[in-house]
């Protein structure tokens, strides 16, 4: 694959032409501890089965997917910010992303990397983004998506979906504004990125299983720091449709998760109903809350990119 080049470039090891920006961000990713950063051998979505993470005041339901508390807010919410609700779970909602994937902003990203990724035991409301194809990064990545160090950075606005429920509204709104984006390293060729925040840039760790499968960790501490090895939460990216659109083997368990209701219906709420009673979660335990805040709405909102 040949690069486009600037005025000062430079042959990577591999043969490649790479920019004198792209061989600055390079040397930006290789500037991490990639060494203090492993894959775990095992998934164990802690927070899930420790009940950690829980939101407060969980008796009341303003924190489940499908809580509907304040909805008579939601048209003048949507009237203003404009954001879609889509079925995501419909043939409609299929074609809405398929015309996203297709149409990437980042025209660098291998095919590999493309596609829809669900956020799986994510119990945030926060579901389906086009996390590579429409992200800004830069260094010395192969076609392939294998080889390579840099940096990216990704806004939280568009192709970012949320539930269409309470919290959902809260997130996306939130991830509406202009500073609300992440940053990060890439190491493609250990499959390992980071993603900074506030409490440091080596706390957030993405590693790659495979094509359709990434893991994200955040770990209770940095590099070198106390607990540095300790995982805090745990979840899956999962890809449900692939870079030409279509559904993967990971479609149907997305459609059943989202369609469904939660596993956990308490006093006989959670399912898809015009009556909502805001106590019906009063008798579930911690992890119970977690594991029902996992499933996704099928109805998300949205602000497509195209």
């Amino acid at each position: 694959m040949k690069r486009r080049t600037h005025e000062t470039s430079s042959t990577s090891t591999n043969g490649m032409q790479f920019s004198a920006e792209e061989i600055k961000a390079a040397e930006y990713g290789q500037n991490f501890p990639w060494h203090h950063r492993k894959r775990p051998e095992t998934f164990d979505p802690v927070q899930i089965r420790l009940g950690t993470e829980s939101p407060p005041c969980n008796w009341c339901d303003w924190w489940s997917s499908r809580s509907t508390a304040c909805c008579c807010l939601f048209p003048i919410l949507r009237w203003i910010f404009g954001f879609s609700v889509v079925r995501v779970t419909s043939k409609d909602g299929i074609d809405a992303w398929k015309k996203q994937i297709q149409n990437p902003l980042n025209k660098n990203c291998p095919e590999s990397m493309q596609g829809l990724w669900w956020l799986k035991y994510n119990h945030g409301p926060e579901n389906l983004v086009t996390i590579f194809s429409d992200c800004d990064w830069k260094g010395t990545f192969n076609k392939e998506g294998t080889d390579g160090y840099g940096e990216w950075g990704r806004h939280l606005a568009k192709n970012w979906s949320r539930d269409s429920a309470f919290v959902g509204w809260i997130f996306m709104i939130w991830g509406s504004r202009e500073k609300a984006m992440f940053r990060g390293r890439m190491n493609l060729k250990d499959g390992i990125c980071t993603l900074h925040g506030k409490r440091g840039e080596g706390i957030q760790i993405v590693y790659r299983i495979n094509d359709n499968e990434w893991w994200k960790v955040h770990y209770n501490a940095n590099p070198g720091e106390e607990g540095d090895q300790h995982v805090e939460f745990m979840y899956k990216w999962i890809k449900v449709l692939d870079n030409d659109g279509m559904p993967t083997e990971f479609w149907e368990e997305y459609k059943e998760w989202a369609d469904d209701a939660l596993p956990h219906q308490g006093c006989g709420c959670g399912e898809y109903k015009s009556f909502w009673w805001p106590f019906w979660g009063a008798n579930l335990n911690k992890n119970q809350v977690n594991e029902n805040m996992c499933r996704p709405n099928r109805n998300q909102l949205i602000d497509f990119r195209v």
